[in-house]
């Protein structure tokens, strides 16, 4: 059973509901800052100095528009990108005399879109259908079909 539950299928299962889960998550807070966009905008912080109204608008375009790439499992690793760095600033420099206990929802944000940098959008997604020799490539040189 275990064989069974190792096997590249399962592993791009998990990939796929991970994908769909966390990008889900986070769009959930993209859509909320859009919808309170005049209350947020001002009080933002603003740790990389570029403004409050600049940083909000960075973060909350990434986290609606990447979260969108991840559910579609497209650009997955690029995605991810961008997100990895937003939610290192929120850990690290938005609000430094937070406790870490108090960042550690964007510290696991952060842990997940790491993860799903090094593993790629899987088998069950876009990517594999537009680029199929990555899924191919990945799948023979294992020695698997």
């Amino acid at each position: 059973m275990l064989s069974w539950l190792a096997s590249d299928r399962w592993f791009d299962a998990a990939v796929l509901f991970m994908r769909i889960f966390v990008g889900a998550m986070m769009l959930t807070h993209g859509i909320g800052k859009l919808q309170n966009y005049n209350a947020i905008v001002n009080s933002f912080p603003d740790p990389l100095g570029i403004g409050s109204a600049a940083s909000f608008t960075l973060i909350t375009l990434t986290e609606v528009g990447c979260s969108v790439l991840l559910i579609m499992g497209l650009m997955t690793r690029l995605a991810t990108l961008p997100l990895i760095f937003g939610m290192f600033v929120a850990t690290f420099l938005a609000f430094p005399d937070k406790s870490f206990a108090e960042g550690e929802l964007s510290f696991m944000y952060m842990g997940i879109y790491i993860m799903l940098l090094i593993s790629g959008g899987g088998r069950y997604a876009l990517d594999a259908f537009i680029f199929p020799y990555w899924t191919a490539e990945r799948c023979c040189s294992e020695g698997k079909k």
